[in-house]
């Protein structure tokens, strides 16, 4: 008898070529980076509206706290404490002009100052914030209200200084410009730049800064210290002459400040905030500060390394034309 083949009632269906797994890694590292990401603005940003849980319609006076290095870019820590967060400072004072119960603010400032244009930027809006509703503003200086940090205090109606706060230091600085020439031209190393001016590279750290670039980059502070003076002039009720014999650079004690017109008075916080309540009248006391720069993204993603990195570079002041005091 002849065997008869046998078939198989099931047929293999043809293998489909499967998705490395590296793909698939890669996709769901990018989702959950993207969570993260997204997580993490919205937890970092917090509102200004946010009134530290007050009755709806309560009348309250405002301390804005202005600390750190003064900066137009993403907040920032600083050798100096605090963190500063220009875009939460415009956006509090946004708020606080057009919310009816503010009845007043209180300038909490602990900074050395920083770049020019946002320590101009800021005193501009807490200007526009007085002009647009008639309230009070006080200042108090903690441990520095100096240079940038003074000129925002200078917007102020009074500036009441802790005695130990360092304050004062009115000018304008590049920061520090390194000239590793020398050091170059010791070990034989040349640097050859090309550029479409002779001043196009100017500033740079591989060449000795020529008499006609100083005099460009003097120029350029000159300019905005004058700027300073005259905002000092105009907001203190002093004569111009008169701030620039001040202005030399030089900080001051609290006393010294008062004595020579810059502040108003000696005094601790409390002080400060029992006069403004004296104006506003007796209403709650609201905090407004910057939230921690830190979102989920850096919790996850932040390495120790890079976290000694930041400390290094937070002791070094930032760049640019400055009203900033500091080595």
């Amino acid at each position: 008898m002849t065997q008869q083949p046998y078939y198989s009632a099931y047929e293999p269906q043809q293998k489909k070529k499967k998705v490395p797994t590296w793909v698939w890694v890669v996709l769901i590292s990018l989702l959950v980076v993207g969570l993260i990401v997204a997580l993490g603005v919205a937890v970092s940003k917090r509102a200004t509206q946010d009134h530290a849980g007050i009755p709806a319609g309560t009348d309250y006076a405002a301390v804005l706290y202005v600390e750190g290095t003064m900066t137009e870019s993403a907040p920032v820590g600083s050798v100096y404490g605090g963190t500063y967060d220009q875009e939460y400072l415009l956006d509090t004072l946004e708020t606080l002009t057009e919310d009816e119960h503010n009845k007043g603010l209180l300038l909490y400032i602990d900074s050395p100052g920083g770049e020019v244009m946002a320590a101009s930027d800021l005193g501009d809006a807490v200007v526009a914030y007085k002009e647009a509703t008639g309230r009070p503003v006080y200042a108090y200086g903690h441990n520095y209200a100096a240079s940038g940090g003074y000129w925002l205090a200078a917007a102020a109606d009074r500036f009441y200084a802790n005695r130990y706060c360092v304050t004062g230091s009115i000018g304008v600085t590049y920061g520090n410009m390194f000239d590793f020439s020398g050091l170059l031209e010791k070990y034989g190393v040349k640097v050859n730049t090309i550029t479409s001016g002779a001043q196009k590279a100017m500033g740079s750290s591989w060449e000795e800064m020529s008499p006609e670039t100083r005099a460009i980059f003097q120029s350029i502070i000159d300019e905005y210290y004058g700027y300073f003076l005259d905002w000092i002039s105009s907001q203190r009720g002093m004569d111009r002459a008169a701030v620039q014999k001040l202005a030399d650079g030089r900080i001051y004690t609290a006393s010294q400040a008062v004595a020579n017109g810059l502040a108003d008075q000696v005094g601790d916080f409390d002080d400060c905030l029992n006069a403004l309540l004296e104006e506003t009248g007796e209403v709650e006391v609201v905090d407004f500060q910057a939230p921690e720069p830190y979102n989920l993204l850096n919790m996850f993603m932040r390495s120790s390394m890079q976290r000694d990195v930041d400390s290094l570079l937070s002791l070094a002041p930032p760049s640019g034309p400055l009203a900033y005091y500091g080595n």
